[in-house]
């Protein structure tokens, strides 16, 4: 039964993302005129499908992990090629549906509309959530305080409110969670509402340290909190668009912090996770029952799918875009043997970043991570 969780909350989670990324590359093809060849949900070898009036192939494939649309003129499922040897052999008719014959712009409007189709679902999604359903809202005010911790031997109550950390004010606990995890201080400086007093306090985190068979040791802070079971909380139409609009900047505004400090050195890869421990929270959500968190977190896989889609990687659809910019820019064709190379080294670099992943994934199980403890000495 647990293995049925984890099947069905892992393709739920990753091809809702997925398909909904696609379709936006889908609607923008049919609206400059591209004719699109397949929409395949999952990939590798088909298992069934049927073919519209446009002659589009709509389809279901065997590996049911993500999906992707083919367009006439794509040289591959990713797009990230060009059939040139195929466009000489089309009609005039057919060239003219071809991505080949578009210019610029409506190639970079076609690749942009993917990562943005990402950010519309999880701005309606969200919208919707919080007009007809509500939104969890986490107060900043304490659960609970670990027994041993760095924060009951600071002096921290279940109750107290948290009205700043280190100078900056909380407005919910996860203000306190990203501040926190992005912190490079030794010690967090708390202001606390204790039935109507304020009180400051000094807490100096405990220090974890987990070895690993890839890289350097993983070192988590550990302060010991816990927050208050959330409330939903239902909002006007007008409050529910401004809550979808600032929760998609701010998840945005994240996402810039967390590979801002791994690309300063102050983040590790090992802190990032993958595809099997999405599966995992979803497959905990799922046996809770626990339905709208769990489309919460297609949300949030959902913005950083679109977020990710828009680095500067040729494999991805920034790096389309940057290239697609730059032939429009000094108005030369880019070397295609240039461009192969380029690809083949980020598809070795997003390979290797997606086993990095996994690994981590895998060893953050309890039975993996005791195994590997014991294995290393530790």
């Amino acid at each position: 039964m647990t293995f049925f969780y984890f099947l069905i909350s892992f393709l739920v989670v990753i091809n809702v993302i997925v398909v909904v990324h696609e379709f936006g590359h889908y609607l923008a093809a049919k609206k400059i005129g591209v004719k699109v060849k397949k929409f395949s949900v999952g990939m590798g070898p088909e298992v069934c499908g049927f073919n519209d009036k446009e002659g589009t192939r709509w389809c279901i494939s065997w590996l049911p992990i993500g999906g992707y649309v083919m367009m006439l003129g794509d040289g591959d499922v990713s797009s990230s090629t060009e059939d040139l040897e195929g466009f000489e052999k089309l009609s005039a008719e057919d060239k003219k549906k071809s991505i080949i014959s578009k210019n610029n712009w409506e190639k970079m409007f076609v690749a942009f509309s993917g990562p943005f189709a990402n950010y519309v679902y999880a701005f309606v999604v969200i919208f919707c959530m919080a007009f007809f359903y509500g939104v969890p809202k986490y107060e900043p005010i304490v659960g609970e305080v670990l027994k041993d911790s760095a924060a009951e031997k600071a002096g921290i109550l279940a109750g107290d409110r948290i009205l700043s950390v280190d100078g900056k004010k909380v407005e919910k606990y996860r203000d306190i969670l990203v501040h926190l995890s992005m912190s490079d201080q030794d010690k967090a400086n708390f202001v606390i509402d204790r039935n109507g007093k304020m009180v400051a306090v000094e807490v100096v985190p405990q220090i974890t340290e987990k070895k690993r068979i890839i890289g350097a040791p993983k070192k988590t802070k550990m302060f010991g909190l816990k927050s208050t079971n959330p409330t939903f909380e239902k909002l006007s139409f007008g409050s529910a668009l401004s809550r979808a609009f600032s929760d998609c900047v701010s998840a945005t505004k994240e996402m810039f912090m967390v590979f801002g400090k791994l690309f300063e050195g102050k983040k590790s890869l090992n802190d990032f996770g993958g595809v099997v421990y999405m599966a995992h929270i979803a497959t905990d959500l799922t046996k809770s029952g626990n339905y709208a968190l769990l489309i919460m977190l297609t949300v949030t896989l959902s913005l950083n799918l679109g977020f990710v889609n828009l680095f500067p990687l040729p494999v991805l659809d920034g790096g389309r875009i940057l290239i697609c910019f730059l032939e429009e820019v000094t108005r030369k064709k880019f070397n295609e043997k240039i461009e192969e190379y380029i690809m083949g080294i980020c598809a070795i670099f997003l390979i290797f970043l997606m086993f990095l992943t996994t690994i981590n994934d895998i060893l953050r199980f309890e039975v993996v991570e005791n195994f590997v403890s014991k294995f290393l000495g530790g």
